[in-house]
């Protein structure tokens, strides 16, 4: 991997456009549809985590770690930091790099766009082209500068981006090289994209850049989408993705995800106050799917560890199912996570 070699004199031109482009826009201002706005028009997925947590190096694992004991009952933030980590995962990128800087910072939002999917070379998570932004409830100390003098030996590169110094990081991943473009467009927003042309779009529509916004309001899923929530997100499967994405329902039986021609998007949502159950509720124009939901992805296969999640179905409308799932013991959890990550576009290939 290259190296960059930075001078003083670089680090003197960064702390001046760091300074020029910080932004008068206040976060605590900000709603949904704003941070939509940011994202490009074509995001298929979102995943949202409504603070304030606190984000350290487990929030960031967005799969919870392997418990020998598979039967040990979950304690509540078990729980909940996979659904924290689900739109941040990509800050524990290179090593956590990244999360060195933000440890004990308070998150307000996390959201997470994504689109693209593809199946990896060999073995591993799919890669996808996307961005994950946090908003923090306080002003970020640390400048681009200073990031980048500090992590230069991990830094492959430094780049311009709608005017943004971005730092550029690249790993090596089974057999697949991600690339992670780090931004901070503000003292209180940073983001991490792994495409360049992704990160181009959010940042020029986060300084004003007017567009159709990702997961636009008169798409179906958001009927069932209630946005109070803590963690929830959508996806609305992109037809023309299908040939090159193994997690589309299009186009035949995929290796990530059942087939359903007629497949629309499904949306998640978990409520810790309600108990330790996740639900997704799935949308397609097949009408006779409430007679058989689990012919679906809503099913998670046909196994022991798919019997032992105890999924409740219920039908809420035509073409339109609810499933709740059991996450009371460390096995149900890390079962559920694996197949939910798919259903995403986020499928682990092993």
């Amino acid at each position: 991997m290259a190296l960059i070699v930075l001078t003083f004199g670089l680090f003197n031109a960064l702390s001046a456009q760091v300074s020029a482009q910080t932004s008068t826009q206040k976060t605590d201002s900000m709603n949904l549809q704003e941070v939509l706005s940011w994202l490009p028009e074509d995001t298929e997925t979102i995943s949202v985590a409504r603070g304030p947590f606190d984000l350290n190096s487990k929030v960031v694992q967005s799969k919870p770690e392997e418990d020998e004991n598979e039967n040990r009952p979950v304690t509540e933030l078990e729980l909940v930091e996979p659904f924290e980590g689900l739109p941040l995962s990509l800050f524990g990128f290179k090593d956590g790099v990244l999360i060195q800087h933000l440890k004990g910072k308070r998150i307000s939002l996390a959201i997470e766009g994504a689109r693209h999917f593809r199946p990896p070379k060999d073995l591993g998570e799919m890669p996808y082209e996307g961005c994950a932004i946090a908003l923090l409830v306080d002003d970020f100390d640390t400048n681009m500068a200073s990031f980048v003098k500090q992590n230069r030996k991990s830094i492959l590169k430094v780049d311009q981006i709608e005017g943004q110094v971005v730092a550029v990081f690249q790993e090596k991943l089974e057999n697949d090289t991600w690339t992670a473009f780090v931004a901070f467009p503000n003292k209180n927003i940073l983001a991490v994209a792994t495409n360049r042309d992704y990160l181009r779009e959010v940042l020029a529509r986060l300084q004003g850049k007017k567009g159709q916004r990702a997961l636009r309001n008169d798409l179906p899923e958001w009927r069932y989408v209630n946005t109070d929530l803590q963690f929830w997100g959508l996806r609305h499967f992109d037809r023309t993705q299908a040939k090159l994405d193994p997690s589309s329902p299009f186009g035949g039986q995929k290796s990530a995800n059942d087939a359903d021609e007629q497949a629309i998007g499904l949306v998640y949502a978990f409520d810790r106050s309600s108990g330790k159950t996740a639900k997704i509720t799935y949308l397609t124009g097949d009408t006779s799917l409430g007679s058989r939901p689990d012919a679906t992805l809503l099913s998670m296969g046909k196994g022991s560890e798919a019997a032992a999640l105890d999924i409740k179905y219920r039908e809420i409308g035509p073409g339109v199912v609810e499933g709740s799932y059991t996450l009371k013991k460390t096995g149900q959890v890390s079962f559920f996570f694996f197949v939910f990550m798919g259903m995403l576009g986020h499928a682990v290939f092993l």
